[in-house]
């Protein structure tokens, strides 16, 4: 037995405690063996268990709430529908409430999302609220104009132009109204000489089909229209110029827009074509002169589709219908 056996056999084994305070040191012998302590981790199960007490006390407290109905005044609780079928019933009688003071055209389309069918009167009295504000004087060519530069004969031959090159390029029928409206307002607001009428025409078209076509044609087409009488260049400084002088501003009801209107109401033309597009013919016709400036768009449009009526149909097509909801 060597020394460092005896030495080793001499120092007591102690085995450390959990319990005691002051632990022994150990031995340096490999049978001796150290516990040392197991560190468990905690389990907030209280903290868990009241996160998910607060989640299920939110969703009942917000879930009545969401599912509650008011018909007419009585209020309904419905908790075991689905919020879904709620909304949808929600949806349904407000159509049901709304139809009642809606015409019987608009009922109809009541469904289709892109005829906005529940905010027709409204759009129609803002129609008619815009028209007196935007409405042209008919004395502009004599109160602004010089008469011996632009007289009204020299604006009809340049409108009757304007609808010949409407129809080539087969554009769309209020795109032939607001050419006429910023050429009127135009020529209202500033003086221009005779020769600049053609130009004029030919950027006011430009703008209108900016603004209502969904493909434009092209300045380079339009030119050609034109003869190349100007150069693209001072086409877009007569924009510039027009719409600086008109400030932006090209929104304006059309005797168009009323025009379609008008059939839809109408219990007896609503059906018919050969009327409308006669009334749209007279009111074309309309354009050429300007003395009809003092009357708005929407007497225009009325007239034409009175007097179409009557040649076509040999009725009176404003009836008592017409003027209530009207």
């Amino acid at each position: 037995m060597t020394s460092l056996d005896t030495a080793t056999t001499a120092m007591p084994t102690v085995k450390s405690s959990n319990t005691t305070k002051n632990a022994s040191i150990p031995s340096m012998s490999s049978k001796t063996t150290v516990e040392t302590p197991i560190i468990k981790p905690l389990k907030i199960e209280g903290s868990i268990d009241l996160i998910r007490c607060d989640e299920e006390e939110s969703k009942k407290e917000t879930v009545p709430s969401a599912l509650s109905l008011s018909d007419d005044d009585n209020t309904v609780e419905k908790t075991n529908e689905p919020v879904s079928e709620i909304f949808k019933q929600r949806l349904v009688n407000h159509r049901k409430n709304i139809s009642k003071t809606m015409n019987f055209s608009d009922q109809l389309e009541i469904r289709d999302p892109q005829m906005v069918a529940e905010l027709a009167n409204d759009i129609y009295a803002n129609m008619r609220k815009i028209e007196a504000s935007l409405k042209v004087d008919a004395d502009y060519l004599t109160k602004v104009q010089t008469p011996t530069e632009v007289k009204d004969t020299s604006r009809a031959f340049l409108i009757e132009w304007i609808i010949d090159v409407h129809r080539k390029f087969r554009l769309l029928p209020e795109t032939l109204y607001v050419t006429v409206f910023i050429i009127d307002r135009f020529l209202s607001l500033k003086q221009i000489k005779k020769s600049q009428l053609h130009i004029l025409g030919v950027t006011s078209l430009l703008i209108s089909t900016k603004y209502e076509e969904i493909y434009p044609p092209e300045l380079k087409d339009l030119l050609t229209v034109s003869e190349n009488k100007f150069s693209k260049a001072e086409v877009l400084k007569m924009e510039m110029q027009i719409l600086m002088t008109l400030q932006f501003d090209l929104t304006s009801p059309s005797a168009y827009r009323f025009l379609e209107r008008y059939r839809k109401v109408s219990s007896i033309v609503s059906n018919e074509d050969k009327v409308f597009f006669f009334a749209q013919y007279l009111q074309e016709i309309a354009l050429l002169d300007a003395s009809l400036l003092k009357y708005d768009p929407s007497e225009l449009a009325a007239s034409a589709l009175i007097l179409a009526s009557k040649s076509i149909k040999k009725v009176n097509v404003w009836n008592k219908e017409m003027e209530r909801h009207t």
